[in-house]
């Protein structure tokens, strides 16, 4: 077994018992060379940065190991690779509540068998993750994981953790969902996007949302090394429900672009708009950043 060092994220003093149970199953019966809690992003930044400094550089058995959510997972990355490294830590994860889309790399169905999962890997595997390097919205070097959100993806991505967090009846969990989605369509302005790519060069003027997505970690295909783009344009309520959300091909051909993304290639987001990266907010700005890509390790 390696030496785990563990991170738990706890956002709130307001921890589901489920969750709070299995943290304390894993802090009674995985063996940790060391455990750490954290109450918000900027700690755990902080944490794995001190971690990437005061480990070994040299090939071992140290594994990051975060209990969480992806925000807090992408937290981790970017402490880690802040800091200059020969051999990186390898990171392990599991995400307390499963609302993760990460969850197709780690083939995992439910908690209960993450930790025998766990024992059972006995090297880390390099997984593709993106970088944006640019204004985003002020200059700055990032990594992600899984997804970057600009626009209305924005807003879809608060009211899903705020959902997971809400103690309301399930019926009326949903309807306040339904409401608070409706009025985000509806005060979310259009935006123009610039895509310089070696494969086509798009200006897109009536954008109503953005992603990158890493197909990676989101399709499970572990050896996958594409980071697409998507692009919705702004539309009517009618036209996103039929196109989008049920999926018809008519519509969708007429509101979204998909491109594959190459290194080097750059996004402009000419406008103020709200952003996102693995669930973890951006702020608000505007956003012009080259997209790349390389490996890191995982214990999963």
């Amino acid at each position: 077994m390696p030496d785990f060092h563990i991170i738990n994220i706890v956002h709130d003093k307001h921890q589901d018992i489920q969750s709070a149970d299995f943290v304390s199953l894993v802090k009674n019966s995985l063996k940790f060379a060391s455990w750490h809690e954290a109450t918000f992003d900027a700690e755990v930044t902080f944490i794995a940065k001190k971690m990437a400094k005061n480990l070994p550089d040299e090939s071992s058995n140290h594994v990051i190991l975060v209990l969480g959510n992806d925000n807090a997972l992408n937290a981790v990355l970017n402490g880690l690779l802040s800091v200059e490294r020969q051999h990186q830590l390898p990171i392990s994860y599991i995400p307390l509540d499963l609302h993760t889309n990460f969850k197709p790399a780690l083939r995992l169905k439910d908690k209960t068998n993450a930790l025998p999962q766990l024992q059972q890997i006995y090297h880390p595997k390099f997984l593709n993750i993106g970088k944006i390097c640019g204004d985003i919205p002020k200059h700055q070097t990032k990594y992600f994981i899984s997804r970057v959100g600009i626009g209305f993806d924005t807003a879809l991505t608060e009211h899903r953790k705020n959902s997971i967090n809400d103690t309301s009846p399930f019926n009326l969990k949903v309807l306040k969902n339904h409401f608070l989605t409706t009025k985000a369509f509806f005060n979310q302005k259009s935006f123009p996007v610039t895509i310089n790519a070696c494969s086509e060069y798009l200006q897109l003027p009536n954008s109503f949302l953005l992603t990158l997505t890493n197909k990676a970690t989101t399709t499970g295909n572990l050896t996958e090394a594409a980071i697409e783009i998507t692009v919705l344009r702004k539309m009517k309520m009618m036209q996103f429900v039929t196109g989008v959300i049920f999926n018809h091909k008519d519509l969708r051909s007429n509101i979204i672009h998909h491109v594959n993304l190459s290194p080097g290639d750059a996004i402009h987001v000419h406008d103020i708009q709200p952003g996102h990266i693995d669930g973890g907010l951006l702020g608000n700005g505007s956003f012009s950043f080259t997209v790349d890509q390389q490996s890191y390790p995982f214990w999963i």
